[in-house]
């Protein structure tokens, strides 16, 4: 093990609790060994610095931190004793089980949008909505062009949505875009609200259908900005000081069970058991966060 020569390092280097914006990659691996009590082997260090150049050194640590942290306090956190290897397999775990489930979130989005499309379309088309009904749903397709428009830099709205075409519009909407026809649906349309989630039983509940398709696109978000489902699932709802990761969990095991796999299921409850003993721990002490 190289940790007693890493520890020298700490003198010279001035390495401490990592306070500076930037580490290089041999200082990394020297505060992951100080710090986090990560052991390495001297032979894993070109490993190690190809594993941080490639994975990012802040998902790579707050990933593992859920399965590895014993004692959290305010300005501390001690880590169980743990190889490189232990660190660096259970990020990829992480890494496996959130593309799996990036592959069941993009079919179910596009299912959802396809058949939001389908029966907005159809109720715009064949006069289903009154004038009032329909001047709503204009504006929430016009208001995410206008925000499309805005991240683009362009401040003049072309080709506005009039009510015309509306399946060519809808396409084009983001997740969470989409998601607040289909609040407006469940408010004002409900029977069709419930054609578009048809077999999903989890959006089907009238009082927690909103807060789930929120906290899907949130999900959503994490998967596909490559942050790790540890944290996700870990950092749920606060109230009163305390974390309760169980929304965040339903989500992830919704996504999850429209289409299951074997090995990533057990992948998954070792993801879940983690999560619940951080939450525990966080619990117990005074900073929550």
């Amino acid at each position: 093990m190289i940790n007693r020569w890493l520890s020298t390092q700490v003198q010279k280097e001035g390495i401490g609790s990592m306070k500076q914006e930037y580490f290089d990659l041999s200082k990394q691996i020297t505060h992951l060994a100080i710090d986090k009590s990560v052991m390495f082997e001297l032979s894993e260090i070109d490993i190690a610095e190809k594993v941080l150049r490639n994975s990012n050194y802040r998902n790579w640590v707050s990933c593992s931190k859920i399965k590895f942290a014993e004692l959290i306090g305010d300005s501390l956190v001690m880590y169980k004793t743990a190889s490189f290897r232990d660190w660096k397999d259970y990020f990829e775990m992480d890494c496996r089980v959130s593309k799996y489930l990036m592959g069941n979130m993009i079919d179910f989005e596009r299912t959802i949008n396809s058949r939001v499309s389908y029966y907005i379309t159809k109720m715009i088309e064949k006069n289903f909505l009154s004038e009032y009904e329909k001047n709503e749903i204009i504006q929430l397709i016009q208001s995410s062009q206008r925000r499309r428009l805005k991240l683009k830099g362009n401040q003049k709205l072309r080709n506005a949505y009039n009510g015309n075409k509306t399946w060519e519009f809808i396409v084009k909407m983001t997740f969470g875009e989409m998601k607040q026809i289909l609040f407006w649906l469940y408010d004002n349309k409900l029977e069709v609200y419930l054609e578009i989630v048809g077999a999903y039983r989890f959006l089907k509940n009238k009082k927690y259908a909103t807060e789930r398709f929120d906290e899907i696109n949130k999900l959503r978000n994490n998967l596909f900005h490559f942050r790790p489902l540890n944290v996700y699932i870990t950092h749920g709802n606060q109230n009163k000081k305390k974390l309760n990761n169980k929304f965040r969990k339903d989500a992830v095991d919704f996504i999850f069970h429209l289409n299951r796999n074997q090995k990533i299921a057990l992948e998954l409850e070792e993801i879940f058991k983690n999560s619940d003993n951080y939450v525990k721990i966080k619990n117990s002490q005074c900073n929550v966060g």
